[in-house]
């Protein structure tokens, strides 16, 4: 085989396989570039949901707060009137209102009979 011709096939693989490499790297780099394009326009899609998401949490947070306090301060503001009423209710003497209902029951019982009578 002659030398310059064994050259020239080298050279003609050679360029070949650079032709190749070289749609490869095209390849790669439209594959780049559209991953690329679809992460971005994934963002834009998902960023602005997610920011509306974040600030409808901070609502909803904000409300159950008010909703906190307001609770925090209708528990303060009975608790005096909680604690006077349970005052009032140990101060009451159950025996002796117990006894009081039974005279008056002893008291009534004859004028519901005679009244009984008058009727029929």
């Amino acid at each position: 085989m002659d030398p310059a011709r064994n050259s020239e096939e080298l050279l003609r693989q050679l360029l070949a396989y650079e032709k190749k490499q070289l749609r490869h790297t095209r390849l790669a780099t439209f594959i780049n570039i559209l991953l690329v394009l679809a992460v971005l326009a994934a963002l834009v899609l998902l960023v602005p949901k997610a920011l509306h998401s974040l600030a409808e949490v901070d609502r909803l947070a904000a409300s159950a707060q008010e909703l906190i306090d307001n609770t925090n301060t209708m528990v303060a503001e009975n608790t005096d009137a909680v604690t006077e009423t349970i005052r009032k209710l140990s101060d009451v003497d159950f025996d002796s209102l117990n006894s009081t209902i039974h005279d008056l029951e002893d008291a009534i019982r004859p004028v519901a009979e005679l009244a009984r009578k008058l009727t029929g």
